[in-house]
């Protein structure tokens, strides 16, 4: 007994502290007799709420039929045990649990079953890592089956497993095929780098398994026995007490292709670098070579590009001869990351200078930072000797040109000169031979005067000397003038006729340019006629130009909208070609005989400084038409004959001392007994020197001084100049040949009292000497 009861504790106390749920149910109702600690610890209950109850009394019906269907199948069994591998259970500290339970049958000595026993062991958590274990696995697995770079696992010098990418990057279709090859099997007996494969490959292993990872090119030989370059990490795995060799692979063909296309475009670079006719350069953004090739070496007279980067500390002070002329741009074209081009001198290692054509651009790091400059520098030297040679060339053809030229005004002003001094003796002979024509030929040669100091004013606004004396000007009054002179001079088979609307505006405008205008044009269409009977019609109207209605000058240029006065001339001449009607504009052009002058320059020039327009119509064989577009004043007066009629009132006369200085001795005298006539007191003077000592002793008398410009010792302008420091309120009126735009812009129009052209009449003499003195008076009375 006490044997038996040593035995019933063991067995108690092996029960108790098996870290496993024991229970034990009676065979007859399934009630558990014996329930364990552990037990009592997993489900969360004390063992007192087990005992005496069964399934049916502690679970949920449905897993309660399922405990006791499995108690039934142990029951059933004439011999061993029921395995229940996953058995879930709801507990009440845990949860649900996931218990292993292996129930077997208790027999008596009888044979009879008298119990189940039950083991159970919660296997929760070890479930929970298998499956995060499997999960990992087929994660990873995955991950080595899909990706895009070959994997491959070695092991002993075998390969043990790989995935797609590295059969399809060797070209093979299933695994096995592949894992039965051999590294060496798939790779050259050489690698490129001249070493046995079998040899690099030992060598790569056991650094891997010394040192750990090794990274390295391997040519590998394809199914098809192609080579392909890959790149090769190596690195060993311990799994247990194994190592397992990871291999990844990384073709490198395309970086291969790239790094050979980069080879051979560094090798056409350096080429072209060393061969190219343009010197090219790098250097510092401190001013500094980095390197030239040889041909900017040999520009600068170094013997190799070596020399130039050693010796030359400062491109800047050593190379250039004068200041860079791209420094002022530099700011704006270079960093943009564009090239600027500049022209510049440079200097050669023996001091000699020579012109070269620059385009230099700063080169960028990753980051836009500026990180050196790149310059092209192509030798222009002969270039330059060469332009200015051409350009003394030029030069010398422009200057015969001119002479040229100079030679077809003269005849051309020689022959309208000759036509004028023809007039002037003319009538005057015949007035010699009897006087009492005088009244009648006197206006003659005063027109044929007029005429010849036009032909002068012509020449000097050809020249730009002569501004623009603006008045109103009837042009009907003008040009029935004209017409009239012309119908006595011109050939007779030439008929003039006139048609004048009623009312035409008066214009503002220089009448004497403006009757060369209209000489011109009605000389021209009767030359044009020539000896045939023809006619020159000359009309005037009034001509409103409105905008978006299309009025274009003979240059297609739009005319400006407003109201103009046109003056139209027309003849039944010979007419003109397209290549004659672009040229008549020219200076010196003639269809007539050489030596024409100015011509239709000239007009067109008149018009343009009247803001005028010209109009061009003809055709060969159908006369010419042009048309005079003169722009109307908004006040203008519209009606013909609107000036007031001159009172009859006595000349003006003035009084005091005129100091008149004139080389001219003829000039001199008329210009004396105008001024006598006017009733001034004359002191005379042959020149600018005579004239200042003559005013130094008698300034106090001398109102006014009459000065020509152009005198021997001392001209005109040095003299105006010396007497305004005497005297600077002295009024002085210049007189000159030479334009009024020359004096002006010597001298300044706001110092001058008046200016009259050469050749002057009495009356133009009067207005001007009437204006100075009575601005002379108004302003000292002012000052008074």
């Amino acid at each position: 007994e006490e044997d038996l009861q040593d035995w019933k504790n063991l067995v108690e106390a092996v029960v108790e502290n098996v870290p496993l749920m024991i229970f034990l149910k009676e065979a007859t109702d399934l009630r558990f007799v014996i329930f364990n600690r552990a037990g009592e610890e997993l489900v969360g209950y004390d063992r007192e709420d087990f005992l005496g109850k069964n399934n049916l009394d502690l679970f949920p019906p449905e897993q309660a039929a399922n405990f006791m269907a499995k108690d039934r199948e142990v029951l059933n069994l004439e011999s061993g045990f029921v395995d229940i591998p996953e058995e879930s259970i709801m507990t009440a500290k845990k949860g649900l649990r996931l218990l292993h339970t292996r129930k077997v049958c208790i027999r008596g000595g009888d044979g009879v079953t008298k119990y189940v026993l039950g083991i159970s062991e919660d296997i929760t958590d070890r479930k929970r890592t298998e499956d995060q274990l499997k999960e990992s696995e087929a994660v990873f697995r995955r991950l080595f089956e899909d990706a895009n770079d070959p994997i491959l696992l070695l092991k002993d010098g075998r390969f043990t497993d790989c995935n797609v990418a590295a059969l399809r990057l060797l070209g093979y279709d299933s695994k096995p095929k592949f894992l039965d090859q051999s590294p060496s099997d798939i790779s050259p007996v050489r690698q490129p780098d001249g070493r046995l494969s079998e040899e690099k490959a030992a060598e790569m292993i056991e650094s891997a398994l010394r040192v750990g990872c090794q990274r390295f090119e391997w040519l590998h030989t394809r199914a098809d026995r192609t080579l392909v370059p890959i790149e090769v990490t190596l690195t060993p795995i311990t799994v247990g007490r194994e190592v397992i060799l990871h291999t990844h692979w990384r073709d490198i063909t395309e970086r291969k292709h790239a790094e050979e296309a980069l080879k051979n475009s560094e090798e056409r670079y350096r080429n072209l670098f060393t061969q190219a006719t343009l010197g090219i350069f790098h250097s510092t953004l401190d001013d500094r070579f980095i390197d030239v090739n040889p041909t900017l070496s040999r520009m600068m007279g170094y013997d190799s590009p070596e020399e130039v980067v050693n010796l030359i500390t400062s491109i800047t002070e050593q190379v250039y001869a004068e200041p860079p002329q791209h420094d002022a741009v530099e700011a704006k074209s270079l960093k943009a990351g564009g090239f600027i081009r500049s022209e510049n001198r440079y200097r050669r290692r023996d001091g000699t200078l020579w012109h070269g054509m620059l385009n230099l651009r700063i080169v960028t790091d990753q980051d836009g930072r500026p990180s050196y400059y790149e310059g092209f520098v192509e030798d222009i030297t002969d270039r330059k000797k060469a332009e200015e040679e051409k350009q003394t060339l030029e030069q010398q053809l422009q200057h015969t040109q001119k002479l040229e030229s100079l030679g077809i005004l003269s005849g051309g002003i020689a022959h309208d000169f000759n036509n004028i001094l023809a007039i002037i003796m003319g009538y005057c002979s015949l007035t010699k031979l009897n006087y009492e024509t005088a009244e009648k030929n006197i206006p003659i040669i005063e027109n044929a005067a007029e005429r010849a100091a036009g032909l002068c004013r012509q020449m000097m606004a050809y020249a730009g000397k002569v501004q623009l004396t603006k008045s109103k000007v009837n042009m009907v009054t003008k040009v029935g003038e004209i017409v009239n002179m012309l119908k006595s001079t011109l050939p007779q088979n030439a008929v003039i006729k006139t048609d004048f609307t009623a009312e035409i505006p008066l214009i503002e405008g220089d009448a004497s340019q403006l009757t060369q205008v209209v000489m011109n044009l009605i000389i021209n269409s009767s030359e044009a006629i020539g000896t045939e009977q023809g006619e020159v019609d000359v009309s005037l109207t009034k001509i409103q130009v409105i905008a978006g209605k299309t009025y274009e000058d003979y240059h297609g240029k739009p005319i400006p909208p407003g109201e103009y006065v046109c003056l139209e001339v027309t003849d039944s001449g010979c007419g003109m070609d397209e290549a004659a009607k672009w040229r008549i504009f020219e200076p010196f052009y003639t269809t007539k005989f050489t030596g024409r002058g100015l011509g239709m320059s000239a007009v067109l020039g008149i018009i343009k400084s009247h803001d005028g327009a010209l109009q061009l119509f003809s055709k060969p064989g159908h006369g010419t038409t042009i048309k005079v577009y003169l722009p109307t004043p908004k006040s203008a007066n519209a009606e013909n004959g609107g000036q007031t009629a001159s009172t009859l009132l006595a000349p003006w006369r003035g009084s005091g001392t005129i100091l008149l200085a004139e080389d001219e001795d003829l000039v001199r005298d008329i210009a004396k007994e105008l001024l006598e006539m006017f009733g001034f007191t004359v002191l005379e003077a042959v020149n600018g020197k005579e004239a200042l000592e003559m005013f130094q002793k008698n300034a106090a008398e001398i109102i006014l001084v009459l000065t020509d410009m152009g005198m021997p010792v001392m001209d005109g302008y040095e003299l105006f100049f010396e007497l305004k420091k005497l005297n600077p309120e002295l009024p002085i009126i210049v007189s000159s040949g030479y334009g009024d735009a020359e004096v002006s812009a010597r001298i300044g129009s706001d110092n001058i009292a008046g200016i009259i052209s050469k050749p002057y009449n009495p009356d133009k003499l009067r207005e001007v000497l009437k204006a100075a003195v009575e601005a002379a008076q108004s302003e000292h009375s002012s000052e008074n």
